[in-house]
């Protein structure tokens, strides 16, 4: 089965845990309560989280600058929106850095190194800006406001966990040092049929020995612009933020008043499973159901619960597929991936 096949299959399958979900909790009882929704605040919420999408590709952007390849701003949002409605439909770990890095590989001044290694910094920045935020969160929580943590507190260490060993993994593969003992040490099998394979002349590129060299330049030319790297760092952080921004937003609109650093821990929870999703297109059904009762444990009533998570996914979800895949085809997506979707 193709790819293509797979993710529709998949798809269907979301779909169908979404509606089995939306029939379980009965969110639009709630919703149509007189009063009950305020239609301006949920408004905001998805403009905020509108601008959260501009900041990440705008960090991103930051990052390009500093190693000399040419790309606009517009161009940046673009490509950065392509790759997030493509693995909407073809979910894997890491997508979104991956076609950035394939859509910016033969822009001018760019190469295999540089483009990878931009998508990976801007990749580190995330995980270290995801670790901060749920660590403040579940310090204020539990010294500040003097309340427990809403979710299992394992679950957000581990979070944090996972954050911090990605993060240290990234800094690995963009270390060139360690890139060459790797190449060196190999045996000759695995050098001919993966790194050799992967950086082939065959693909237009100058081989694994040139990838080091050109990962290299782009980190000594990042090193020497540190107030770029924390402008693009603070960006990135303020687009992962705005999801618990939206939560919040959301919940303000329903009347109801949940502490925002609780929804950071729960929304961080729920964020967490959905980068480990390689399945179904951004958690269909699950990662709704489990905010949804990640809510019902701060002590919000089930339908209420339902309706902010159902709010939550039209705003950081269903209005972000509907924005990206409006850039998407205006970029001509299909044309710029259609060696990698096929």
């Amino acid at each position: 089965m193709r790819r293509g096949k797979w993710g529709a299959a998949f798809t269907v399958i979301g779909l169908v845990l979404f509606i089995v979900y939306l029939a379980y909790t009965n969110p639009f009882k709630i919703l149509t309560e007189v009063g009950r929704f305020d239609p301006w605040t949920f408004m905001a919420a998805v403009l905020v989280n509108y601008l959260g999408l501009f900041f990440l590709s705008a960090s991103w952007f930051i990052v390009l600058q500093v190693l000399g390849i040419e790309c606009s701003l517009w161009r940046s949002v673009q490509i950065t929106f392509v790759s997030m409605f493509t693995v909407w439909m073809l979910p894997f770990p890491s997508g979104v850095e991956i076609i950035r890095a394939y859509l910016v590989r033969d822009s001018e001044g760019s190469n295999i190194g540089k483009a990878v290694s931009a998508a990976l910094v801007s990749k580190v920045y995330y995980y270290i800006s995801f670790g901060v935020m749920i660590t403040l969160a579940a310090a204020v929580v539990t010294w500040v406001n003097g309340s427990g943590i809403p979710v299992q507190p394992v679950y957000v260490w581990f979070v944090v966990a996972f954050a911090l060993g990605n993060t240290f993994i990234i800094g690995l593969i963009l270390d060139p040092r360690l890139l060459r003992k790797v190449y060196k040490r190999s045996p000759d099998w695995v050098k001919r049929n993966l790194f050799d394979k992967l950086f082939s002349s065959d693909l237009g590129l100058g081989g694994f020995a040139s990838f080091i060299d050109e990962v290299e330049e782009s980190m000594l030319l990042l090193r020497i612009k540190p107030m770029e790297n924390i402008l693009s760092l603070l960006l990135v952080g303020f687009h992962w933020s705005t999801g618990a921004i939206t939560a919040y937003m959301v919940t303000v609109s329903l009347g109801y008043r949940i502490s925002f650093w609780v929804i950071v821990l729960i929304y961080a929870v729920i964020e967490f499973i959905q980068q480990l999703n390689i399945l179904i297109p951004s958690g269909l059904g699950v990662v709704d159901a489990g905010l949804t009762g990640a809510f019902v444990l701060v002590g919000v009533p089930l339908g209420a619960a339902a309706a902010i998570s159902l709010l939550t996914r039209l705003a950081t979800y269903w209005l972000e597929l509907v924005l990206c895949g409006l850039v998407s085809f205006q970029f001509g997506y299909k044309e710029a991936l259609r060696e990698y979707l096929n």
